[in-house]
């Protein structure tokens, strides 16, 4: 609604500031982390499964050769062959960790 002059709301402030300026951001919601920060982690891992069909590839950890294969989705894991058998698998820290890989 316009402002006439020489009204007593002329000095008032407005409800909303132009492009919304005078709003004030949720204090509840945190930013996100942006640093240049990482959060990947490489392994050298055995690959035991790697069917382009499949969602999920498996793989054994080369301290415990004797465990059962873990499977990870393909979705969220990059790797390079390095060696016959051996892989350097590129993976989120969180999946890592949730996996038991670190």
């Amino acid at each position: 609604m316009p402002r006439e002059i020489g009204t007593d709301d002329m000095f008032t402030p407005r409800e909303r500031g132009r492009f919304g300026d005078n709003e004030s951001a949720d204090k509840r919601v945190r930013p996100q982390r942006v640093n240049g920060a990482s959060d990947l982690v490489d392994l050298t891992v055995w690959i035991m499964m790697d069917d382009p069909n499949k969602k999920a590839i498996a793989i054994a950890d080369p301290a415990k050769p004797t465990k059962t294969w873990i499977w990870l989705p393909r979705s969220q894991v990059e790797y390079v062959k390095a060696e016959p058998g051996l892989i350097v698998l590129t993976l989120p820290q969180w999946l890592a960790k949730d996996k038991g890989l670190i």
